[in-house]
């Protein structure tokens, strides 16, 4: 258990670092902190510190670095204070960019994580909107020749699936335009669970499409990570963290095979709540020089998707808990006005 002193000491430290990226002198933090107590006190309380885990010094006479514990002790007492303000010039000019995409779903997971990396001035993730079980908005079957059909199931979104299908006999026009007809009537509105429990009538074509159709909505139900955009990379880069070749290729190969956004999507909490890990929290060893901030946004029953920012353990983690709660509302008021309205 720190003391208030040692409390103090170790908040200097962490916010000190977090500017300047060097070791913090027992000197710098007599000045920055406000303690009306000797360098030597000061000293002690760095030690004890260091002892308990929570800094490092990188050479003997060299100042303190803060450790993932320090972070997280530091982390904790954040998100139990009020959220830091963000200016309402800011909050107006975000609602302004995503109001201008209200309608234009494909560019919601775009604008929103451009919109986030700058904001926090790290790299975002953003994800689509994307409901728990995925349901079947339109249906249609469109003949291609005597053998051939193709089978065009519209998803949320807006989200195109195609399928041919190849035939054992010739089919005409009009059988096409009935079949077409009898999906749509018996599989609009439904998940694949719901399908599976319809009690139809169904000739083999008629259930082969149905069967079809199904499984677009299994692949897609299993497609969590579907649709994401990545804004900011350039952002991480240019931390003093990553001007080592081997960080810096290994961070962009897990952004271009997709580990990286896994690893930080399967971190995404229920509810609002905004999910903190810091180092070797993160469970994927792809994250464990970095930290993410990550939240949930949508309209619970509807649609939901994730929002997130990632950057070295050393990040300014008070604005940007601000940033991504702030863009986890303003998505979860588009996705309400699009899907409520």
């Amino acid at each position: 258990m720190l003391t208030d002193r040692q409390t103090a000491i170790l908040k200097v430290i962490v916010e000190d670092y977090t500017r300047s990226a060097a070791p913090i002198s027992s000197d710098a933090i007599a000045r920055s902190s406000g303690l009306s107590v000797s360098s030597a006190t000061i000293r002690n309380d760095v030690g004890a510190l260091k002892e308990a885990g929570f800094i490092s010094h990188p050479h003997t006479s060299a100042g303190s670095v803060p450790l993932d514990k320090a972070y997280r002790h530091y982390v904790e007492a954040l998100l139990l204070e009020e959220p830091a303000p963000i200016p309402n010039s800011v909050r107006q000019s975000v609602k302004d960019q995503l109001s201008e995409i209200q309608r234009d779903v494909d560019e919601w997971a775009n604008i929103s994580a451009a919109v986030l990396s700058q904001l926090v001035g790290n790299l975002a993730v953003a994800t689509f909107p994307k409901a728990k079980e995925s349901r079947v908005r339109h249906l249609d079957v469109v003949y291609m020749q005597d053998l051939v059909i193709m089978l065009i199931v519209v998803l949320e979104q807006t989200h195109l699936r195609r399928q041919l299908i190849r035939l054992d006999t010739p089919i005409d026009l009009g059988e096409v335009e009935g079949t077409a007809n009898k999906l749509r009537s018996n599989l609009m509105g439904l998940s694949r669970r719901e399908i599976d429990s319809q009690l139809m009538s169904l000739s083999p074509l008629e259930e082969e499409l149905v069967n079809a159709t199904k499984l677009v909505l299994k692949e897609e139900d299993k497609a969590v990570y579907r649709d994401h955009y990545v804004n900011g990379l350039r952002n991480l880069l240019a931390q003093p963290e990553f001007v080592e070749n081997e960080m810096t290729r290994s961070i962009v190969e897990s952004i271009e095979d997709g580990s990286l956004v896994e690893a930080i999507l399967g971190e995404t909490p229920d509810g609002d709540l905004v999910r903190v890990l810091i180092g070797q929290e993160n469970t994927g060893d792809v994250l464990w020089p970095l930290s993410i901030v990550v939240s949930r946004y949508g309209v619970p029953g509807e649609a939901m998707g994730t929002v997130g920012v990632v950057g070295p353990t050393r990040m300014e983690y008070s604005r940007t808990i601000s940033g991504v709660r702030l863009m986890s509302s303003a998505m979860s008021d588009l996705v309400e006005n699009v899907y409520l309205s």
